[in-house]
Formats: C-alpha cells, structure tokens, sequence
C-alpha cells in the first residue's frame, strides 16, 4: 500500500467524522465475544448466506449498544485508494496515517473453503482473523465500527451491515513496485514457522503448538496482499483461520 505521505493530508476537521469514543484495544474480542455468545456462532466461522445476515445483524446491535455506529461521514473527506479489493474499499486518513477499511454492506471478507478455494466469511470469522493478524504478523489492525450501507449487487436492496477496521498506513521501499517477491513472501512465511501446502503456492500451513489443536492455515498469499517496506516485508490482507474451519 504506497503512499506518499505528504499528498492529501487534511485536517482533522476536513476528513469527516471524529474518530469512535470507544477504546481500539479489544474492540474486535468484544465483538466476536458477543456473537458468540448471543449469536451462538462459535462453530459458525463459515456460514450460508442466512448465517453470514444473521451474525450481521447481531453484530449491528453490538454496535448500537456500544456506541461504535458509524454513519457514512467517517470516511467522507477521506482520500480513497485507487485499488480495487474483493473485501474492502480502502481510504487514506491523513491525521493519524492510517488506511481505513471498509467491507463491502453485507459481506465480511472470504474464509478458508474446500481444497483452499476462498468462500464468503460470517463476520465472527472476520474478527478472528483480525485478532490473528495482529497475534501472528504484529500488524495494528483496529476495529473502529459497524456501519450501515447498500449493497453492491443493489441499490435498491434494503441497507446491510459493514465492518470498518484501519491500520497503519506502509509506506513501500520502492514506489514503482511495491510488493516484495515471491521468494521474499517465501522466505518471510517459513521465518514464522509456516510450511506451503502442496495443492497451491498460496496456502501455507503451521502446526499447533498444543498437541491435538488444529493447524493455522493462511490463504491469498500473493504480492498483492504485501508491501516491501523499509522494515522488510508486510502482511496486509491475507485470510488466516484454522484448519478444521474449511
């Protein structure tokens, strides 16, 4: 994710809503506290379409209660990223050099499927994975609200629930090609203890250190989802879960 970071910077008072009362630390544990226990969900981390709106909604209510409900001006004012995502539309929030992520109203990213084909994730799977990202790459991802919107498939459609998360704005070593290598990736999985699985260059296994525990898969490991920084090499939108949740 390149940034020059002295081209649109605004304000505080220029990039929109103020930023939620609510404390960033445990903010997703809450969340996913809370559908798993009001929602059930704990084995539902790979949903039909009616599980994915059904933790939704209670996610929505978590959010109403909490008072981390954010309207559409969060993000107006803010820069918007060119790229395209299959999960999120990506903004650049100037005051505290952060990338704010948006899903998509009624979809939380993908989850790990059959034989490591990507299929639609509930939101208790989305909070898991951020809570992984943090624990296995160090990356400071926030949750910072729920919001309402339209889906993409139609305007029409009654509005749906999204997630917006944020985290620090990397700046790439190289501006003209931003993404390490793929031996780089390689070599920066198997420093974390990772292994490629045999059916896909982008799946990558690592055992539990627990006997007994499933194994953390990570899929979508392509250039794409890193950037080579001046620190080395940066996870940022990879699907992580555990072995047993295909």
């Amino acid at each position: 994710m390149a940034h020059d970071p002295s081209h649109g910077r605004r304000s505080e008072s220029e990039r929109g809503a103020p930023l939620a009362a609510s404390a960033y630390g445990g903010l997703a544990a809450d969340a996913a506290a809370h559908l798993e226990q009001s929602a059930s969900a704990v084995e539902s981390l790979c949903g039909t379409p009616a599980e994915i709106r059904r933790q939704a909604d209670c996610l929505l209510q978590w959010a109403l209660t909490r008072g981390v409900l954010l309207t559409p001006a969060y993000t107006e004012g803010l820069e918007r990223h060119l790229g395209v995502t299959s999960e999120h539309e990506v903004f650049y929030r100037a005051s505290d050099n952060r990338a704010v992520k948006r899903t998509y109203p009624g979809s939380f990213g993908f989850a790990n499927g059959p034989k490591g084909k990507p299929r639609p994730a509930t939101p208790l799977f989305y909070l898991h994975r951020l809570e992984l990202m943090r624990e296995l790459f160090g990356v400071d991802l926030r949750l910072e609200g729920v919001g309402l919107g339209p889906p993409r498939s139609s305007s029409e459609e009654p509005e749906r629930p999204y997630i917006v998360i944020s985290q620090e704005w990397i700046d790439a070593l190289d501006a003209e090609e931003p993404s390490p290598s793929e031996q780089e990736i390689s070599d920066f999985m198997m420093s974390l203890g990772f292994t490629r699985m045999e059916d896909s260059c982008y799946r990558w296994r690592r055992p539990s250190d627990q006997p007994g525990e499933p194994s953390l898969i990570v899929l979508d490991t392509k250039p794409d989802n890193f950037i080579k920084s001046a620190h080395g090499v940066v996870p940022i939108d990879l699907i992580i879960g555990f072995e047993h949740e295909g």
